[in-house]
């Protein structure tokens, strides 16, 4: 197999489409896949491994999630495509990731396609020769992969080199041997298992047959006497019981006979009673059928004639209620209060009412303004008083500043005199004598001081004047409210005295809420509501609302009881002539009644009801009756039967007979156990023989058969197998071909040897691998092998393994081998005999690939796929 070209897009780290063209880099020879670390050389083998068998190349990157690209946007599709080469037959296959599973194509040769997955995996494995385990151990080593065949034992080289070299017939030969030899075991396993059950010893069974033959024969002679006996026996019990039946039959018939005769005159006792009974259902047909219609007729008509006397004084006792109802009804439509009687009282006191809380509100209000003036008055007075102090400290300050500035400036006049000489002019005045120049005072007096004392008076003059504006706000302000309360107590109060208002308005103010009091008081007086939860104004009118409604009421009221008066008076002469009819049906009805009853004979009602019957009661009298009749004639009958048939004869003595019937019997069934064990003892022992004597048979061509299975299946599968035998071969020629190869890389160091012995004696032997070194002339673990060596190691091996396969396989062809980094551990000496040896391999018809980044194969191999790393995915080059 020889890639041709790999499309693969949105897998790994590749965002968009890449298409790399194999064909570019030759049929043969080497060439590297370069490029910075985590830019996606591996993907590349991924990319292979993944459109071969739907996995990647290594066990890390499973997962269909992991292989879509991150870079990728949502839209692109995530697919692998590879054609590639097998001898001269082209192939094509794609592979389309979806989220949780994928679709796979194959295109043969001929055209035809091959769909989903599975189908498509099975038929690339029988194509190629290689399932994609081992194609990433042979075809394709992975990085994570490489060592897995060097360090692999027995087991696993055994399934690798299966496939390989077509050695499953072998494994299947040994599975067939060793079920074979299972089938014989288990064969006769179950014929001995049918001699245990017998407790028959399997080697000396002929003596056992030999005896049971003897007890056979003696058995059947028992049989044949112990049946004649039985015969004999069954012989004399039937005549006995012959004899016993007929005897008990005569006897039952002398007792039938006998039963029949006491029976007979039991039954004459009850003549009396039917006689009484058939009378009885004479006069009950006749009170049922004859006199009951007419009797029911006037329970009826009763009925009817008592519901309408009871309908009639109903209606009567209706009108006289609803008369009362309407008398009562009118003196309520007298008696009840109009609306228009009691609206103009109630009005007249809602306006007082509504005046007196006006004056209250006002003068509420007027009294709050007074309450104002009041702490207005004595917050001036507060304010007056801290504008005073505030006056005496500004004229402090004041005074103080202008002691400091007098002082200051004479003590400025005296520093001047001090350097006036006569002769010279004063730099004030210009006078050139100075005959009483200025001193300096004591206490010297600075220019700051000054500022402060002048601060300090500023200070003093803003707070008094600040202070003053307040007292001046305050004073306009009791002025405008003096003059508002003047003017509204003025209407509230007339009469109201200057010195002592405060006073009169509580006193006025007591005087109108008493009268609101009052006049509540004769409201709720006339409406009867005894609290003012309801607002007045709506309590009145839900009052009046009432009084209108009630009178409305009471006026239907009565409109309704005249209309019912009038409807019952109609009912009443309806009911009259209900009750007048229904008096004529039960008079006519009575009158039948009683010419039913003379005429059948009953003296009166009570008569008539102490012999009237029902008709189940009738039905049951006549079965009574006809069943005396019925019993007279069949006891009568069978008397005179019975006398006939045992004219002449004598009761037989039935005892005796069935004594010896039963001694008979008991006889009988004695022989008869006997009999029977006999019978079963024999048809065991029989069939016994014959099953082991036929067992006997297949024991001897098992025995000869299972003997000879039992040691070529040993042969086969024990610890050295057939196929490990075989394998062996193939792995000696694989060891010899990559001996070639390390040989050089190793520069004749170290040699691969096939170890004869497992170290755990407990595995599967024949295929483990040892080096020899000839440094130390010992050989050893090739896991002990340095991470160079077990590199160089495992290439040989992979080497030998294709140059074999290429010898021997019949269809498996390896034209391409990929090898992920390793090289890495190898120094420049090493390195150049190991590109050495792959060069020589490759040869003219097979490629090799190699994934790195070691920079002496860059320089070495100038053949190149680089794979560039982006910020939005890697492109190939």
């Amino acid at each position: 197999m020889r890639p041709l070209k790999l499309t693969l897009c949105a897998f790994g780290s590749y965002a968009t489409e890449q298409v790399i063209d194999f064909a570019k880099l030759g049929a043969n020879g080497l060439y590297l896949i370069t490029g910075e670390t985590g830019a996606g050389k591996t993907t590349i083998f991924d990319a292979i491994s993944f459109a071969l068998y739907g996995r990647a190349s290594g066990e890390a990157r499973e997962k269909y999630h992991m292989l879509r690209s991150d870079f990728a946007e949502e839209k692109t599709k995530t697919f692998v495509e590879l054609e590639f080469v097998l001898g001269d037959q082209t192939y094509i296959i794609r592979r389309d990731i979806k989220k949780r599973n994928q679709e796979a194509e194959l295109q043969l040769p001929d055209g035809t396609l091959v769909q989903k997955d599975t189908n498509v995996t099975a038929k690339i494995t029988e194509i190629i020769g290689l399932n994609r385990n081992q194609f990433a151990q042979i075809v394709m080593i992975a990085q994570n992969d490489f060592l897995r065949f060097l360090q692999s034992d027995t087991a696993d080289r055994v399934e690798i080199l299966r496939h390989i070299f077509g050695t499953e017939e072998l494994r299947q030969f040994q599975t067939q041997l060793k079920n074979k030899a299972s089938e014989q075991a288990r064969e006769y396993e179950l014929i001995v298992h049918d001699f245990t059950r017998h407790n028959v010893d399997v080697h000396s069974r002929e003596e056992v047959f030999a005896q049971w033959q003897s007890q056979i024969s003696t058995d059947r002679e028992a049989l044949a006497n112990a049946t004649k006996i039985l015969q004999e026996i069954d012989a004399k019990r039937q005549a006995i019981s012959a004899q016993l039946a007929v005897a008990e039959e005569l006897s039952a018939k002398f007792l039938q006979l006998s039963e029949n005769k006491t029976a007979l005159e039991n039954h004459k006792t009850q003549l009396d009673s039917i006689n009484a009974k058939k009378l009885q259902v004479i006069l009950g047909e006749a009170a049922l059928y004859k006199v009951k219609p007419s009797a029911d007729s006037v329970k009826i008509s009763t009925a009817e004639h008592e519901t309408a006397t009871i309908n009639l004084q109903a209606a009567k006792d209706q009108q006289s209620t609803a008369i009362n109802e309407l008398a009562r009804l009118q003196e309520r439509v007298k008696n009840a209060t109009k609306p228009e009687d009691i609206q103009p009282k109630l009005t007249e006191l809602l306006t007082k009412i509504e005046q007196e809380e006006t004056k209250h509100t006002n003068l509420k209000t007027a009294q709050a303004d007074y309450t104002i003036i009041t702490k207005k008055r004595a917050q001036l007075t507060k304010e007056q008083a801290e504008y005073e102090k505030l006056n005496t400290e500004f004229t402090l300050a004041n005074n103080e500043y202008n002691q400091l500035e007098e002082a200051f400036l004479r003590n400025q006049a005296g520093i001047l005199a001090q350097n006036l000489q006569d002769g010279n002019p004063c730099p004030v005045c210009g006078a050139t004598t100075h005959p009483s120049p200025a001193c300096v005072t004591n206490g010297q007096i600075t220019e700051t001081d000054l500022k402060k004392a002048q601060t300090n008076r500023d200070n003093c003059q803003k707070k008094r004047e600040a202070k003053s504006l307040i007292c001046g706000d305050i004073s306009a302000e009791i002025r405008t409210l003096v003059q508002r309360f003047a003017s509204d107590i003025a209407i509230i109060v007339p009469d109201a005295s200057k010195d002592n208002v405060e006073q009169q308005m509580r006193e006025f103010l007591q005087e109108i809420e008493s009268n609101i009091v009052t006049r509540k008081q004769e409201i709720f007086a006339i409406i009867g509501q005894q609290s003012d939860k309801t607002p007045l104004t709506k309590a009145v009118e839900n009052f009046l609302q009432a009084l209108i409604a009630n009178n409305d009421a009471l006026n239907k009221q009565k409109a309704a009881s005249e209309t019912n008066i009038a409807t019952i008076s109609t009912l009443i002469e309806e009911r009259a002539n209900l009750q007048k009819i229904a008096t004529t049906k039960f008079e006519e009805a009575t009158a039948i009644f009683q010419q039913a009853l003379i005429s059948n004979n009953f003296q009166n009602n009570n008569d008539y009801l102490a012999k009237i019957l029902s008709e189940p009661e009738i039905r049951k009298l006549k079965t009574e009756i006809e069943n005396y009749e019925t019993t007279t004639i069949q006891l009568k009958s069978n008397i005179t039967r019975l006398t006939n048939e045992t004219t002449n004869q004598t009761p037989p003595d039935i005892q005796s007979l069935r004594t010896e019937e039963a001694t008979a019997t008991n006889l009988l069934q004695q022989h008869t156990t006997t009999r029977d064990e006999i019978i079963k003892r024999l048809g065991t022992q029989e069939a016994a023989l014959q099953d082991l004597r036929a067992s006997a048979v297949k024991l001897e061509k098992t025995e000869k058969s299972y003997a000879a299975i039992k040691q070529l299946s040993d042969t086969a599968n024990g610890k050295l197998d057939f196929e490990t035998f075989a394998q062996m071969a193939y792995f000696e020629r694989v060891l010899h071909a990559a001996n070639l190869r390390l040989q050089i890389m190793s520069q004749s160091r170290y040699t691969l040897l096939r170890k004869a012995e497992s170290d755990d004696g407990r595995k599967r032997s024949g295929l483990d691998l040892e080096v020899f070194d000839a440094y130390t002339g010992r050989a050893r673990s090739a896991n002990s092998l340095s991470g160079g060596e077990s590199f160089m190691a495992s290439l040989s091996l992979a080497l030998g393994l294709s140059d074999t396969v290429q010898q021997t396989a019949g269809g498996i062809r390896l034209d391409a081998m990929f090898i992920d980094e390793g090289f890495g551990t190898l120094d420049v000496e090493v390195l150049d005999l190991a590109i050495k040896t792959l060069s020589e391999m490759a040869g003219t018809s097979r490629i090799i690939g190699i994934i790195s980044h070691v920079t002496e194969l860059r320089e070495r191999i100038d053949r190149q796929l680089f794979v560039k790393k982006t910020a939005s995915g890697s492109v190939v080059a």
